[in-house]
């Protein structure tokens, strides 16, 4: 049965409100108050004035929850909260679908947000994916095509309600972006555009095997051991109802771990073909948002990139945050979607289509907001060789490349740069990685005459020297490049990398880099570092071999400062009265990190821990979950790497019971291990053991089993 909550928005400045849920808030906004405008603007038709267009706040908000949709399947019902605004007529609705259930970390991420539009006139639907949170039915394995079903499904359902103009937008962030790909790509006929933040097109190489390689990190320990936990949790809204006491008993006997699917299908394998989203089959606009440091800045680019459709790109410094409530350059981003949905659901002409097409920050620029009409900008590709003693000069017409040396395996290398590529690169930013460039092959060019800006994708090409007579000749088994900021103190910071596991010998092998834009002032330098490792984010290579380099040439998107235009864009509030509009930010867990080496045995060790303020549900119920990672090489024995991380979660419910859910997952050489356990005012009533074979990812035949 649905349960309905209220709120009323507070205005926190003259002209905008940023509505937040209560500090402890999970399930829902706690009630706030602000006075109601003077004048009320009719939504029905799906138009409005365009006074409705700005940014106030309009509407109370009344918010029902464990709203049942129907499904094509009679015996599954999807389980959606949906926020309204109260006393409106018809209004456009956005959807958003998720597996980390809307009674935890979706509404923690995106009810804020939901709570802000419908403040200004928009219904919300807030989904739990089929066989997760209060939804029905069996977990698919994650990305699985037929996710999109569900999607489908919470559109039309929105479109025919009496609430709605029957036109529909998707967004969401992280897998809600990929919700929103894979809904667009089934073209349901009500959804009209989508907004995508920082989310995979390509699960297998964007998330689970990156770039083709093994890393367990990510995906088997920390996005692994979370789903479990979220798994073995009970419901915290009617928790004692029977069909909530039905779901998690049937989840915690007969549910397999979503790392179990990792590990049973390597990066090569079939299965992964159809989790793709095919682009060619969206045709509704889109606009797409994400950061340099985050670990879905390739997808979300390449995402922009094979759209055929309306389209536009918003791309900050951030790591895997909302931009609104980013630690880093956070900015007043919710008014920009309302932009975007006004003119694409309810026709606002706003001048939406004719904004550029592409806005980005540059990191180090003065002015670092800028425009541009195409992706990638204009720009001239510079070209480089290495020259003598680990330099890195510009090309000549019949110039040649140096030889640059030999590079003795370091599983150790890659902690230095920060954890990019994975959802811990906002907790360890990039460090001086001097160390780790020294550990690798290093060519560094002299300092740059200029004020140089790089936006695009940078390229490397190796050239490797032929193997000796009396060996046959096989490709490197990893090649990880990395381009760096050298400062004039020769501080190395992390800017952009590349990983290539080549299939065959070449006589050059082609990395091309992720995404980037970054100003390098006039006197310091750009380094490139070659190695075969990137730890803990990469497994380590059991097999590594000395990997002679013959030659490189670089080629670097140098954008002239003619190119494009300044634009503003407006800091996310920071007075005492402005709240981040979105609860995932404002509770941010606080993190611990430790990185350490251990000279004499030539080890390294890193720990990254999350400690979570208590949430509060509307119920009263309280929830915290805390976790620990930690993972360590030696570089003479990569095969004893090991990446390890645990989750301990709590609920507290009003009736005094105490539900404590601990999980811990290990990846070895060649084994998963995870383990749960479930215990009830201290009393153990369930505990499970998985295992789970791990191989190379080149070799699809693991075979994954539960004991």
């Amino acid at each position: 049965m649905a349960t309905t909550g209220r709120f009323t928005p507070r205005a926190v400045s003259l002209n905008e409100a940023v509505i937040s849920l209560s500090e402890t808030s999970v399930g829902g906004p706690a009630a706030v108050r602000a006075p109601v405008p003077r004048r009320r603007h009719p939504l029905a038709g799906g138009l409005v004035e365009p006074a409705t267009a700005d940014h106030r706040a309009k509407y109370d908000v009344e918010i029902h929850y464990d709203v049942r949709i129907p499904t094509t399947d009679p015996s599954v019902s999807l389980s959606a909260d949906l926020y309204l605004p109260v006393g409106a007529a018809e209004v456009p609705a956005l959807v958003s679908a998720y597996p980390y259930r809307k009674d935890l970390l979706a509404a923690q991420l995106v009810g804020d947000s939901f709570a802000w539009f419908a403040v200004r006139g928009y219904a919300g639907v807030l989904i739990d994916i089929a066989g997760t949170g209060s939804s029905d039915g069996v977990h698919r394995p994650e990305f699985h095509p037929d996710e999109g079903d569900d999607a489908v499904a919470a559109i039309e359902w929105a479109a025919r309600q009496p609430w709605c103009t029957g036109d529909v937008g998707m967004w969401g962030h992280s897998y809600g972006a990929y919700m929103a790909f894979r809904a667009a790509s089934r073209r349901p006929t009500p959804l009209k555009a989508i907004l995508p933040i920082q989310g995979p097109i390509d699960p297998s190489r964007q998330v689970v095997h990156p770039d083709g390689s093994r890393g367990d990190l990510h995906s088997m320990v920390f996005r692994g051991g979370y789903m479990l936990a979220l798994q073995l949790l009970p419901s915290l809204l009617n928790h004692r109802s029977p069909a909530e006491r039905g779901r998690w008993h049937r989840r915690l006997n007969g549910t397999e771990p979503v790392f179990m699917d990792y590990a049973r299908h390597a990066s090569r394998d079939p299965a992964w073909h159809d989790r793709v989203v095919d682009m060619a089959s969206i045709d509704v606009p889109a606009f797409c948002v994400g950061g340099w440091l985050d670990l879905h800045c390739e997808g979300i680019v390449s995402a922009f990139e094979q759209l055929t459709g309306p389209k536009k790109l918003l791309m900050g410094p951030w790591a895997h945050f909302l931009p609104q409530v980013s630690p880093l350059e956070p900015i007043d981003f919710l008014p920009l979607a309302l932009r975007w949905w006004d003119h694409w659901l309810r026709g606002v002409a706003n001048g939406v289509p004719d904004d550029p097409a592409v806005v980005v920050r540059i990191p180090g620029a003065p002015k670092p907001w800028r425009a541009f009409d195409t992706w990638p900008p204009a720009k001239t590709d510079r070209e480089f060789m290495s020259g003598m003693d680990g330099t890195l000069r510009m090309a000549a017409p019949g110039g040649a490349q140096e030889p640059v040396g030999v590079y003795r395996p370091d599983p150790t290398v890659g902690i230095l740069g920060g954890l990019w590529g994975t959802t811990f690169s906002g907790a360890l930013p990039p460090h001086d990685h001097h160390d780790d460039d020294m550990r690798s092959l290093a060519v560094t060019t002299d300092p740059v005459a200029q004020d140089t800006v790089l936006i695009g994708r940078p390229e490397v090409r190796v050239r490797t020297a032929p193997a000796p007579a009396d060996l046959s000749p096989t490709p490197p088994g990893r090649l990880v490049v990395r381009l760096a900021h050298v400062d004039s103190l020769g501080r190395s910071t992390f800017v952009t990398a590349g990983v290539l596991c080549p299939d065959s010998v070449a006589d050059e092998y082609r990395v091309t880099l992720r995404p980037t834009a970054r100003r390098i002032p006039r006197g310091d330098r750009i380094r490139i570092t070659i190695s075969d490792a990137d730890f803990p984010r990469l497994t380590p290579l059991l097999q590594a071999r000395p990997l002679e380099i013959a030659g490189l040439t670089v080629s670097l998107p140098v954008v002239a400062d003619e190119v494009g235009r300044e634009v503003d864009i407006t800091p996310a509030p920071t007075s005492d009265t402005a709240e981040p509009p979105d609860s995932g930010g404002a509770r941010a867990p606080g993190h611990r990190r430790r990185i350490s080496r251990d000279l004499v045995a030539d080890s390294i060790e890193v720990e990254v821990g999350t400690v979570s303020p208590p949430l509060r549900t509307n119920e009263g119920h309280s929830f915290q979950i805390d976790s620990l990672f930690h993972a360590g090489v030696a570089k003479l024995h990569p095969e004893q790497a090991q990446v390890e991380g645990t989750y301990r979660a709590t609920v507290r419910y009003t009736s005094g019971e105490i539900v404590e859910v601990a999980v811990t997952v290990r990846c070895s050489r060649d084994v998963l291990r995870a383990d749960g356990s479930v215990l009830i005012d201290g009393l153990e009533t369930f505990a499970r053991s998985w295992e789970a074979p791990l191989a190379d990812t080149r070799d699809p035949s693991a075979i994954a089993s539960g004991t």
